[in-house]
């Protein structure tokens, strides 16, 4: 027999939604106080021992403990003031300078000197086997043989005129006829002439030097083909004078012009790659106008005597400059912050604390910073610590 399942009565089953519904009256209790929570802030951090922050200042009582790295002083007395070492190479002058290449289609068949090498004008550099030579001499022979049956006609028509057996106006053609191929040949002759290289027979000719000089560049070797559109293969440079050649980024422009004082310390002449004869005086020569494409740096160029030759090309040199920027006082790099807008220092007020103040510098030297407004020597700035106000004030703002 069957056994019947009772279902469960009305007020079993109240009670088992009421638990239900507690439960999600609690959880949206706690949506909802959840929704205005604010998290407490933190406790701020207690300024230092000593120390009151404010806004742009921090005041120090006489004992606090942030004396012991917070050093005050006056700025030190403007001096005349050099750059600091910058990198500099020799570079032979481009206007001392001639720079060859081959007249005339061909290939090189001889190189006849190094890079490196002292020439004398008229010394054999490189010779090149051409057809176009050939050419050349082909077109002077043809119109020396039109000019001589030019002349022998007109010496003809001439007799034949003054026997009366032709009209004078046949002497006039004639005459016309030889006069082209005498500017004929002349033109041959130039063409030749202005190849200015020495004969090696119809195919080749040999390029000599145009000057005393030492060969600075080449870019050619035997069996190389050549022509004019190649441009120069080879340049002779005159190393009497040289320049002395730095780059400078864009901010350290400022203070430089043509007719600067400056000082090059070469490297080159002395032993061991040390100092070659110390330090010499010159003047900047060159400020350039264009920023260098590649190093993205603007060329500053000076000129040195080189009369023995032992300033040479691609040697490493350093050079500093002369700041004549007027300058009020200096303070050591320690002193000057930056925001990356201004530049700043602490200075001590009358109510002894210390604010930030905003000055106005030049270029960093050797440890340095020119102050070229925005204080006295009489004031009374951080000279070293500053970094620790900077960061009290930010912490407390």
């Amino acid at each position: 027999m069957s056994q019947e399942v009772p279902l469960p009565s009305a007020t079993a089953g109240r009670a088992l939604r009421l638990p239900m519904m507690i439960c999600l009256a609690a959880g949206v209790l706690a949506i909802l106080l959840a929704r205005h929570y604010r998290r407490p802030d933190p406790p701020a951090e207690p300024a230092a021992p000593g120390m009151k922050v404010g806004s742009d200042s921090v005041a120090l009582a006489a004992g606090a403990p942030a004396w012991k790295v917070i050093k005050l002083g006056a700025p030190s007395a403007a001096a005349p003031r050099w750059s600091d070492p910058i990198p500099a190479r020799i570079a032979f002058d481009e206007a001392r300078t001639s720079r060859l290449g081959s007249p005339l289609a061909g290939r090189i068949t001889a190189v006849l000197v190094e890079r490196g090498q002292h020439v004398v004008p008229g010394a054999p550099l490189f010779t090149v086997s051409s057809p176009g030579l050939a050419e050349l001499h082909s077109e002077l022979a043809r119109t020396a043989a039109q000019r001589t049956t030019a002349h022998t006609n007109l010496d003809r028509v001439q007799a034949l005129v003054d026997a009366g057996s032709l009209p004078a106006k046949e002497l006039v053609t004639a005459k016309q006829e030889a006069t082209e191929a005498d500017l004929a040949i002349q033109l041959a002759e130039h063409k030749l002439a202005a190849l200015k290289v020495a004969g090696g027979g119809d195919t080749s000719f040999t390029v000599a030097s145009p000057r005393d000089g030492v060969v600075v560049e080449k870019a050619i070797n035997p069996g190389q083909l050549v022509d004019p559109s190649n441009g120069s293969v080879m340049a002779i440079a005159d190393l009497s004078d040289v320049w002395v050649v730095a780059d400078l980024f864009e901010s350290d422009v400022g203070g430089v012009a043509p007719g600067t004082r400056a000082k090059v310390t070469l490297f080159s002449a002395g032993p061991g790659g040390g100092p070659g004869d110390g330090e010499r005086d010159a003047v900047i020569e060159q400020v350039s106008a264009v920023v260098d494409p590649e190093r993205h740096t603007v060329p500053v160029r000076l000129r040195l005597a080189n009369p023995d030759g032992a300033l040479r090309p691609n040697a490493y040199a350093t050079i500093r400059w002369f700041d004549p920027t007027p300058v009020a006082v200096t303070l050591p790099s320690s002193a000057v912050l930056s925001d990356g807008a201004k530049s700043y220092v602490y200075r001590q007020e009358p109510d002894g604390a210390l604010h930030r103040h905003d000055i106005t510098v030049g270029s960093a030297s050797a440890g340095s910073v020119p102050v070229i407004a925005g204080l006295s020597p009489a004031d009374q700035v951080v000279l070293s610590g500053a970094i620790l106000l900077d960061n009290q004030i930010q912490l407390d703002n």
